[in-house]
């Protein structure tokens, strides 16, 4: 078993006002310096209520691998956007074990 760190961006589309009164609301949770990347996925926008992130710590046996760990948090992001419109998603991903710490 192996970390990914997921990060997914888009971009929120067609709002209604109801859905764009409700993530204005939400959005003292949402800021980008409390959302960093967790199993639950930190979602970060801000009050343009424009691009949004999504980070991701995902945990897949080695033989699944880096496809597998992008497959589950586009699912994730995408279950938690539910009815909010989005255009296109991008996707990239950090193979953890790929990560030098430099200690001192």
């Amino acid at each position: 078993m192996h970390d990914y760190r997921v990060t997914i961006k888009g971009r929120f589309t067609g709002l209604t006002d109801e859905q764009r009164r409700e993530l204005t609301a939400k959005l003292a949770d949402h800021d980008v310096l409390l959302n960093g990347f967790s199993a639950q996925g930190g979602f970060a926008y801000d009050a343009a209520l424009g691009p949004f992130t999504f980070r991701y710590v995902i945990t897949v046996p080695d033989e699944k691998g880096e496809p597998e760990a992008v497959e589950l948090a586009l699912a994730a992001a995408r279950s938690r956007l539910g009815e909010y419109g989005h255009g296109d998603l991008s996707v990239s991903s950090t193979d953890m074990r790929d990560v030098k710490i430099r200690r001192r």
